[in-house]
């Protein structure tokens, strides 16, 4: 299994953290009966945006970035994952981290039932990105 008990921390710059609102992720939200969902980037913004999706214990999640000129790169963090702004904008994300860096792709069964932190760093391309979700 892919998941480790690391603990890392992502410090995002002040207009990326303000874009990115990981306080407040978007959740993603699958149809009834779907077992994915797709998240289409609206106006490139050249920042970080965040996402939640629940997921049970029991579940595989598969998560997969693609983009128009490849450069955009995911970060999965597991349920308990903590964000922290200061009044500057600086926020900083810490909690267990079940990927690697520059992750197009992921996927494993899932330990932990709760909210799992989606971290899209688009600020290499700005460019549109397709986010997909999949839950089994």
């Amino acid at each position: 299994m892919h998941i480790g008990s690391l603990a890392a921390a992502l410090i995002l710059a002040p207009a990326a953290a303000m874009a990115a609102d990981c306080n407040r992720p978007a959740p993603i939200a699958l149809a009834p009966g779907a077992s994915s969902a797709t998240i289409a980037s609206g106006e490139p913004t050249g920042t970080s945006d965040c996402y939640q999706v629940a997921v049970r214990g029991d579940q595989v999640l598969t998560v997969s970035l693609d983009s128009e000129t490849g450069d955009a790169a995911f970060a999965l963090y597991a349920p308990g994952w903590t964000a922290k702004c200061d009044p500057a904008g600086d926020c900083e994300l810490a909690g267990d981290i079940l990927s690697d860096d520059e992750t197009r792709s992921w996927s494993d069964a899932v330990q932990d039932s709760g909210a799992y932190l989606i971290v899209v760093d688009n600020a290499k391309s700005d460019s549109d990105y397709r986010l997909t979700v999949k839950i089994e």
